[in-house]
């Protein structure tokens, strides 16, 4: 069915507006990266560069990874063909002397699935009920601050939105009483396939068997229950066969991908469960009420589910099943609110069809539905640009960055805690690092090979030393804060060479922090302190509200002047004594 030449344009507006939100702000940080799951992402995808296609790690099926690094590498091709870059080790330089290029692909990624998104849940809307209930579902998507902010990562949630939605496109061909049921062939094969490329995409993606179900049952009951059995079963194969030819190492290596799925869930799931099922459900309905897409739409979601399940209940069914089944799922495990994406187009169809309905009951005349949908979406929307200007300003690790390079020698000796200010580490500080953790540099990654042979070298670098119990970080060199209480403490630094030493302040002192803190109050002197809080604030604001970190729950409060935590930055007195 062609869309009338009044939709098409209303829906380039939306869309438009929407790719605006997802850029705006896009490459905050950068060339520095702040969310930690970023830099993992981006790694693992890159990681394919080395000649194998396995990841060797399955906390995620592979599909977005190997789309990730095909657009990442089309960017790259196009730096080479622009002549921007003359050779390959040219282009492997770039990750580790100026990563902005790549990191903006990455999020443009995102940023494109989440407009994408938007335009999917007009077709999804009008294919389940009318282009007006695709409209407005499509502007409450559009503006929607949980989906613009998350559009802003390299992360799968907007992805995974995305594959959801395009999946339900394809099960409503199942549907019947629909222009596309009975006059498709395969419905079954392309409803399976979607859902299988949805699957891939992310694991919680499997809640879309639900709705796949009851739409076979809603259009083959009638035939016999034989036949409901014979397509789910075909439904059930084909994603299969979808998701394992996406995803083709997790059957060559069912061990490993069974040992990474099982310590994802100990994180995400059994730590979630300790204080008793569905505990962190209060948690996720605080943060779907007050910072997903706007309270007016949440409630008029909530009067659209109750009045399509009393009016037209199998329609209602269809579109809660997937939404019901992920919630009930992520309501136990550890909150995050970049969990809450897929559940929210199903949210903007439930509140643009009770808008729908409202306006049909009361006789409204066409333009006073459009006119209060935009008044709706005007809170969001205001919320949306807000985020954006959020993360347009410096966070606190850039001005420290800035004041590091700007007054400490290169080759400085900093003690400097994971997450915190992105400075670079020597060349010598390296060695000294793959020297002690692997015996010398010859048994380094390629990663830390091709940093290490980088002509010239990043300037202004530092000798780093690391706060914390260490990991896997072979190019780190690490001091136990448990270590640090006391003059022998301060001792054990000074030996180390430490003349400066850099600190993430929260709202609560780490208690292992304490004994550090008081003896630099007495042996140091804070040289500089950065604050993301705005001036004047009393010392109960500062205590209710956390810093934003771009990988926490934390909300862009009216207190917080830009992201990133409190730091201080300490010398050492006397540090040769």
């Amino acid at each position: 069915m062609r869309m009338p030449s009044l939709t098409i344009l209303g829906l380039a507006f939306i869309a438009t507006t929407a790719f605006a939100l997802r850029v705006f702000g896009l490459q905050y940080g950068l060339p520095a990266v702040y969310n930690p799951d970023e830099v993992a992402i981006m790694a693992r995808a890159l990681s394919f560069a080395k000649g194998t296609l396995n990841p060797h790690n399955f906390l995620y099926p592979t599909l977005y990874f190997y789309v990730l690094f095909g657009w990442v590498g089309a960017y790259l091709g196009a730096v080479w063909l622009a002549g921007g870059m003359s050779t390959v080790a040219e282009l492997q330089a770039l990750y580790f002397t100026n990563p902005t290029g790549i990191y903006t692909a990455g999020r443009l990624l995102g940023a494109g699935c989440g407009t994408a998104s938007v335009i999917a849940v007009y077709h999804l809307g009008q294919r389940l009920f009318d282009r007006r209930v695709g409209l407005v579902a499509a502007i409450f998507l559009a503006v929607a601050p949980l989906a613009v902010r998350d559009s802003h990562y390299v992360k799968h949630d907007i992805p995974a939105t995305l594959a959801v939605i395009v999946a339900l496109i394809a099960i409503v061909r199942i549907w019947p009483h629909t222009p596309e049921a009975g006059r498709l062939r395969n419905d079954v094969i392309v409803a399976g396939t979607a859902c299988g490329v949805a699957y891939s995409t992310h694991y919680y993606c499997i809640f879309l068997a639900l709705p796949l179900l009851w739409a076979i049952v809603q259009r083959w009951r009638a035939d016999g229950w034989h036949v409901v059995f014979r397509h789910t079963v075909s439904a059930g194969i084909i994603s299969a066969v979808v998701f394992f030819a996406l995803s083709p190492f997790l059957l060559v290596e069912p061990i490993v991908a069974w040992r990474d799925i099982t310590a994802n869930r100990e994180i995400v799931v059994d730590r979630a469960l300790e204080t008793g099922a569905f505990v962190p459900a209060r948690r996720y309905a605080e943060m779907l009420w007050t910072d997903s897409m706007g309270r007016a739409v949440i409630a008029l979601a909530g009067v659209g589910a109750m009045w399509m399940l009393a009016s037209s209940p199998a329609r209602a069914i269809l579109i809660a099943l997937f939404p019901l089944g992920f919630l009930a799922f992520i309501t136990n495990t550890a909150p995050a609110s970049r969990y809450l994406n897929p559940a929210l187009p199903f949210l903007a169809i439930y509140a643009a069809w009770a808008l729908a309905r409202l306006a049909d009951r009361f006789g409204a005349p066409g333009p006073a539905l459009w006119i209060v949908a935009g008044a709706i979406a005007v809170s969001p929307l205001t919320a949306s640009l807000r985020s954006g200007a959020f993360f347009r300003t410096d966070d606190t690790r850039t001005l420290a960055r800035r004041y590091i390079e700007t007054n400490l020698p290169a080759g400085t000796t900093v003690l400097i805690q994971p997450y915190s200010v992105p400075l670079m580490a020597s060349k010598e500080s390296m060695v000294e690092a793959l020297t002690r953790n692997l015996g010398g540099t010859a048994r380094a990654s390629t990663k830390f090979q091709i940093q290490l042979g980088l002509e010239p070298y990043p300037a202004p670098s530092y000798r780093l030393i690391w706060l914390g119990r260490g990991g896997l970080d072979a190019e780190k060199i690490y001091v136990d804060p448990a270590q640090l209480g006391g003059s022998d403490g301060i001792a054990a630094l000074k030996q180390l060479g430490v003349t400066y030493i850099v600190l993430k302040r929260y709202n609560a002192v780490d208690p292992e922090l304490r004994p550090l803190l008081a003896e630099l109050s007495r042996r140091g002197r804070l040289v500089a302190e950065f604050t993301p809080f705005r001036a004047g604030l009393s010392a109960a604001e500062l205590a209710r509200v956390e810093p934003f970190l771009h990988n926490t729950d934390t909300r862009i409060d009216d207190a917080l002047e830009r992201p990133g935590p409190p730091l201080e930055i300490w010398q050492l007195d006397d540090p040769d004594s």
